[in-house]
């Protein structure tokens, strides 16, 4: 799942290995030639995120951008370990009803999934699944669709009003909804959008126009706190209690935990398929 926060991780951990080291080799299918050439040679120069988009600047003027959609995945390889054979990649998830492990090659280079592959001398960068990755010689920033993003949750500068101004355009839209629209919000998915309802006591099933001036202060002031917490602890929005065991279960506040207590009044938490169009968790008695 990449929503913002954890999109901003993989994009540090990348900066953190790749920056200024220069780039021997680049695999991609049905790659143009002429960019091939360019980011040969060239080193990644810098690294940013907008919302779920990752784009990379190399020094030669080429831009990539990345969107992992559900699937995509980045992984960083020792060059040693890749040469040879000694690499494994991610884990295969089957999803049917309910997610299996399915048959595991041991060697990335053999792995079905292999989308791009970025060789230095020392590390190799690889992406799995990755359903949009463009390149490009102009800065994917300036075009769509991120031009038309809304204000970023993790930006320094993010603008409250310009996102409840955006809001507003929707009356009729449930907040569940509103929250996953990216020209409104971007960098928000769905354990974000329930995590952030629950924290902030909003009802997930009402309709903009019905939120009184209370609840959208406190939404807005929420959001960046929230998803800038998510950041900072590996995409967990809940904090251990002393002696509490880390498990999904303890990592979050409703995402994901229909059926279990609620951290707070102990009600079952509740979840939703049919009203909203993503999964929606909260809690029926703190977010009356």
């Amino acid at each position: 799942m990449s929503e913002g926060p954890e999109v901003k991780i993989v994009a540090d951990k990348i900066l953190a290995s790749m920056c200024g080291k220069k780039i021997e080799d680049i695999i991609f299918k049905n790659m143009n030639t002429d960019i091939k050439n360019r980011i040969i040679g060239s080193e990644l120069k810098e690294i940013k995120t907008f919302g779920k988009n990752i784009v990379i600047k190399f020094s030669s003027g080429i831009y990539l951008r990345n969107h992992m959609m559900m699937w995509g995945k980045w992984r960083i390889y020792d060059r040693h370990e890749y040469d040879n054979g000694l690499a494994i990649p991610p884990v295969k998830v089957k999803w049917k009803k309910k997610s299996v492990l399915v048959k595991n090659v041991r060697d990335v280079r053999n792995d079905s999934r292999l989308r791009l592959t970025i060789i230095t001398k020392e590390k190799v960068l690889v992406e799995f699944n990755g359903p949009i990755l463009q390149f490009s010689i102009n800065n994917p920033a300036e075009k769509e669709p991120i031009k038309s993003l809304g204000p970023d949750c993790l930006d320094e500068s993010f603008d409250q009003d310009e996102a409840n101004k955006r809001l507003q355009t929707k009356p009729q839209l449930l907040i569940s909804e509103a929250l996953l629209d990216q020209k409104i919000i971007s960098g928000i998915g769905n354990k974000y959008k329930s995590e952030i309802l629950f924290i902030c006591k909003i009802w997930p099933f009402k309709q903009i126009s019905k939120l009184d001036p209370t609840e959208e202060k406190v939404l807005f002031e929420g959001i960046p706190k929230i998803l800038k917490y998510g950041y900072k602890n590996f995409g967990r929005t809940r904090h251990l209690l002393e002696n509490e065991k880390n498990s999904w279960n303890t990592r979050h506040w409703v995402f994901r935990r229909s059926g279990k207590l609620c951290w707070i009044c102990k009600s079952e938490i509740k979840s939703e398929r049919t009203v909203t169009s993503r999964l929606t968790y909260w809690c029926p008695n703190c977010q009356q």
